[in-house]
């Protein structure tokens, strides 16, 4: 799991029980995940729309789209806790 899930705590028993109850939430963290997903797709489809580009400043709105992007894609990143695991292990 990544550091960055308890970062806020000090005490390691604090640490401990925060994971615990983060690994307990991975059925609605799953969940999530595929909205987001889902979210990536629609903004996909959206993209390759040839209509976008007979959109005044359709330059603007791509760089939005980028950033969106990238927040869906850090975000389905951070809330999968099975490639923290193994990213975690490989690193030991």
């Amino acid at each position: 799991m990544y550091t960055r899930w308890t970062s806020h705590l000090k005490d390691e028993n604090e640490k401990k029980r925060f994971r615990e109850t983060v690994v307990s939430c991975k059925p609605v963290l799953d969940h999530l995940r595929g909205l987001l997903e889902e979210m990536e797709l629609d903004l996909n489809r959206a993209e390759i729309n040839p209509k976008t580009y007979d959109i005044p400043n359709w330059d603007y709105r791509q760089a939005h789209n980028n950033g969106y992007r990238q927040c869906l894609v850090y975000l389905q990143k951070f809330i999968d806790l099975d490639k923290q695991v193994i990213e975690n292990k490989e690193k030991e």
